[in-house]
């Protein structure tokens, strides 16, 4: 690779992508690396500011940018993510399934302490779906050495950055409330029943349940008989007198894991263990607020991760981006970097 002036560089073959720029318009390759220079190319170059470019010359600098991100991020991903070709040095990677992206931080900075290398990913337990864009990498320089690679190569071994998918699960639904056993307002249920099923889950049964923890307790326990993997129970979960879900929770012998998050809005949410199984309670939050901490915790347990013994520490850690700022963009919620979590 030589450093030559545009015009001077009419029929060699360009060594890096050329990008255009229009603030507020169009960011996009204007020059693919690999271009043969034509005269008429000349003007446009020195109109994106170009006087000079890189061309091939045949001389062995290292690994250039375009296989060398392909091959950090071959190394870094797993079978649930893919790549796309490298464009403008940088290449992205994509889940394949829905599920929860994992990373493990103490490697994901080692990868960025080699050389040259710039790796970034979303954060780590984010709930991601088919097609999602889940890690980018790129090089410095246009080559880079190939001893850099090697220890990339040799830390993707650890299984830095992975996918777990959803898996079905049978749910039980207890809507609780005597204004809504009573008919006195409508059932919002199906929010979450479709929030369930996009998940790729499937619902099992659905009780109505009044104010009383008796039946809440039987109507629990009727759902597990009947298959459920996990019952979620809507509502009934504030200090109100009238609430009484935590109750009929505690009724069934199940034990609770916690009760309160600080994750907004969800707050009160629980989580209990019953028979191996999980009881998942959800304030009333969940019929206005359209992600809440039910998806983050429903969405983990989908994934396979064993949250039975999940202590004060963990939950407490859930503070550090547990606000929802409710932006447009905000499909979860745990905020990171100013926007939620997609």
């Amino acid at each position: 690779m030589k450093k030559v002036r545009v015009e001077e560089a009419i029929g060699m073959i360009l060594a890096h992508d050329i990008t255009e720029i229009i603030p507020g318009k169009k960011k996009e390759v204007a020059f693919p690396r690999g271009k043969r220079i034509e005269r008429e190319d000349v003007s446009k170059l020195l109109d994106l500011g170009k006087a000079n470019v890189y061309v091939m010359d045949n001389k062995n600098e290292g690994v250039h940018e375009d296989e060398a991100t392909v091959r950090i991020a071959k190394a870094l991903m797993d079978e649930n993510m893919e790549y796309l070709p490298p464009r403008e040095g940088r290449v992205q990677i994509l889940s394949k399934v829905d599920g929860i992206f994992c990373v493990d931080k103490k490697g994901l900075l080692k990868v960025n302490m080699v050389e040259n290398v710039l790796f970034s990913s979303l954060p780590d337990k984010y709930p991601v779906r088919k097609g999602d864009l889940v890690a980018a990498c790129r090089i410095v320089p246009l080559y880079i050495k190939e001893k850099s690679l090697k220890k990339i190569e040799n830390l993707g071994r650890k299984k830095i950055i992975r996918v777990f998918p959803y898996r079905k699960a049978k749910v039980g639904l207890v809507v609780t409330g005597s204004e809504i056993y009573n008919g006195r307002i409508e059932d919002g249920s199906v929010i979450i029943e479709n929030k369930i099923r996009e998940m790729g889950s499937e619902i099992v049964g659905k009780k109505l349940a009044t104010d009383d923890v008796i039946m809440i307790r039987d109507f629990i326990l009727e759902l597990f008989d009947q298959g459920a993997d996990i019952v979620v129970t809507t509502g009934g979960l504030s200090v109100d007198p009238d609430d009484v879900t935590k109750e009929g929770i505690e009724a069934t012998g199940a034990r609770v894991l916690f009760y309160g998050a600080p994750i907004f809005p969800g707050a009160m949410f629980l989580l209990a263990v019953y028979d191996e199984k999980y009881i998942l309670g959800a304030p009333a939050c969940v019929y206005y607020n359209k992600y809440t901490i039910f998806d983050i915790i429903f969405g983990r347990i989908l994934s396979g991760e064993d949250m039975r013994n999940i202590g004060k520490k963990e939950v407490a850690s859930f503070s550090y981006g547990g606000l929802c700022l409710s932006c447009k963009v905000c499909h979860y919620p745990v905020c990171f970097f100013g926007k939620g979590l997609r």
